[in-house]
């Protein structure tokens, strides 16, 4: 059990880490981890990382620097030392992104959404504590795709308290909540096969009561979204036998569709050398985030728009 489980572990006792290959956004994860740690160390960026993720880090090293309370503050990010090898309850310990003994904190780089990470952040804490004989710990969330640090503090019984929630939770019945997809049981979990078998057997008589139940409705969305995490298990298997040569009736795989395109550099290339026109190419590629304008033009005007409102769980 590793520190980082437990905010997976304090909602559904039966979270399993998937085993595997980590996906394009764990591997970027750990790129920016291993750039952000050399960045404050040593003082110097990676060439090599594309411009989005090196906005990141930069983000990250001035959110850290603002951290400090002090200049006497000394934090290190070297992996050896900010190990963390006794966490009461988690023997095998863990490791966090940066940590400042003298100032009684720690930060830890997360990109992608924000999600909870408390029981992971209480864990690092109180096994500092115990290493420093403190009983006070601050712990620093920097989100460096969205830009926000978040903060928790903890006293020892409080990070105590929280990890043993959680560990204790270990063999519970299983529940369903937002991290299921990335679960090693996320598609033989009985909760999960119950509701998407609930979705699948209503019929539309069934259905009008639903709609007319803002309990039922929820209820209903919950279990959608459950069967769309098997509906897609069966895509990927689909795609594979057909790959092979095996038929699954009434399935067939379409021939892809190609695009071509123009990379950035062709056509900077292309302006530089007098062929097209720069303000051509900027009309013809169109708007920009306002994040990413003004990293280029800190002042930019920007307009607006507003979209329809995101339906999403909420927690």
């Amino acid at each position: 059990m590793r520190p980082s489980s437990l905010p997976k572990l304090a909602l559904c006792g039966q979270y399993q880490s998937a085993p595997g290959e980590a996906g394009p956004a764990a591997q970027r994860g750990t790129r920016l981890d291993a750039a952000f740690r050399d960045a404050w160390a040593g003082g110097k960026y990676p060439a090599d990382l594309p411009y989005d993720d090196a906005a990141a880090v930069r983000w990250a090293i001035e959110a850290l620097s603002n951290c400090r309370t002090s200049d006497s503050d000394h934090v290190q990010t070297n992996e050896d030392a900010t190990r963390i090898w006794h966490i009461p309850m988690l023997p095998n310990g863990g490791t966090a992104d940066a940590v400042c003994l003298g100032g009684r904190w720690l930060a830890d780089l997360k990109s992608g959404q924000i999600y909870n990470y408390r029981e992971q952040m209480a864990a690092y804490a109180l096994g500092l504590m115990v290493q420093e004989l403190e009983l006070e710990w601050t712990c620093h969330l920097l989100f460096c795709d969205q830009q926000r640090v978040v903060t928790h503090r903890f006293t020892y019984a409080e990070a105590r308290d929280i990890v043993k929630a959680a560990v204790d939770n270990v063999g519970t019945a299983p529940v369903i909540n937002d991290y299921c997809g990335w679960c090693a049981h996320s598609l033989t979990c009985s909760a999960r096969v119950q509701a998407s078998g609930t979705a699948l057997a209503t019929t539309p008589e069934s259905f009008t009561a639903v709609l007319a139940n803002p309990a039922r409705l929820g209820e209903f969305l919950t279990r959608c979204k459950t069967f769309d995490d098997f509906r897609e298990a069966a895509e990927t298997e689909c795609r594979r036998l057909l790959g092979e040569g095996v038929e699954v009736p009434g399935w067939r795989l379409q021939k892809p569709r190609v695009s071509e395109f123009v990379d950035a550099e062709t056509l900077c290339d292309g302006v530089s050398k007098g062929i097209v026109n720069y303000y051509d190419v900027i009309r013809a590629s169109g708007s920009m985030s306002a994040a990413k304008a003004r990293k280029l033009w800190a002042d930019v005007p920007t307009a607006s728009k507003e979209s329809k409102p995101a339906l999403v769980a909420s927690k």
